[in-house]
């Protein structure tokens, strides 16, 4: 006689959301519309503001007292920027039962779908997941920007996967950043991109990072944007200014540094390496740089251009 007992419901994806706000009150309700309005996952927000002077905490409180899905946390003592303020609610929140965990910016707008394609592919056997994403600004064009070039071997020591807005995050991934942000004396608290360095601490680790080439997420691009989707020759500028300055080298060295703490067996001697690498100075150590030039970033083009930049002794 055929089990006639039915088929138990695949499990929703459980989805803690961490959202992050400083003077966001023009926008914060239409991205929180779109975040709470996921489907195939079942989603809450946990919101941390950072020293609004506007109404963004007000309109929070509002959302909040109508729907349970949104915690507010506070914190009197300003946190002085964006990467600061993710840091903190990756040390206070308990990820016990979180599930997965998602960045949010506070201006964007998600597409339909975004969580429970990326719990997807998680589940195919990834950590962290991130995106292409459709820029835009108010009046202005919708422009691609992609980001989902095939990894290299240590691109993740020079360039983040995609904006962190497009982040979804197993919870073991999330738990081994609060623990490295939790010690004094790890690397990883100062790194000043908590994208960049979330994507570091997964791939250091061995573990697998996705970027997938289905845009999630409409970046909003406008003047306050903590660094925007680096399009056009003002960004082009800004970025030659970082390299030129060697904030480049410098933050590529103490990711690698931070990456070290964490890694696998098989991740340590290259990233040794590429640590021993970062820190020689001198013709010799310009040359065995150049050697894996084509390791460090995604696109052909910035390969290009890393290579130049290294061979002139500029990066």
């Amino acid at each position: 006689m055929p089990n006639s007992t039915p088929a138990a419901a695949p499990a929703i994806p459980r989805v803690t959301v961490l959202l992050a706000t400083h003077n966001g009150a023009r926008w914060i309700d239409e991205q929180l519309d779109t975040i709470l309005a996921q489907t195939g996952v079942e989603v809450r927000v946990i919101a941390l503001d950072d020293a609004s002077t506007d109404t963004t905490v007000a309109l929070l409180e509002a959302r909040a007292a109508s729907d349970p899905r949104l915690t507010i946390l506070t914190d009197p003592t300003p946190a002085g920027g964006a990467a600061a303020n993710f840091y903190r609610l990756l040390r206070r929140v308990d990820f016990t039962d979180a599930g997965l965990v998602a960045f949010a910016d506070q201006d964007d707008v998600w597409l339909p779908g975004k969580l429970a394609r990326h719990a997807e592919l998680l589940a195919a056997g990834a950590d962290g997941v991130s995106s292409d994403v459709t820029a835009f600004s108010e009046g202005g064009p919708r422009e691609l920007v992609r980001k989902s070039y095939p990894q290299r071997e240590f691109d993740y020591l020079l360039e983040s996967p995609g904006p962190g807005c497009t982040f979804l995050m197993s919870n073991r991934l999330v738990t081994l950043a609060q623990q490295q942000l939790a010690d004094p004396e790890s690397d990883a608290s100062r790194a000043d991109f908590h994208d960049w360095l979330l994507y570091v601490l997964c791939r250091a680790r061995g573990w697998n990072w996705v970027i997938d080439d289905a845009p999630s997420v409409d970046y909003r691009q406008h003047g306050s944007n903590a660094m925007g989707a680096n399009l056009g020759a003002a960004s082009a500028k800004r970025r030659l200014g970082l390299i030129g300055n060697r904030w480049h080298r410098g933050e590529a060295t103490l990711l690698a540094r931070a990456g070290l703490a964490v890694a696998s067996d098989s991740t340590r001697p290259g990233l040794e390496r590429m640590l021993d690498l970062f820190e020689r100075t001198g013709p010799s150590g310009r040359v065995a740089l150049l050697g894996v030039a084509g390791q460090l970033r995604r696109r052909s083009r910035d390969r290009a251009i890393i290579g130049t930049l290294v061979a002139l002794g500029i990066w």
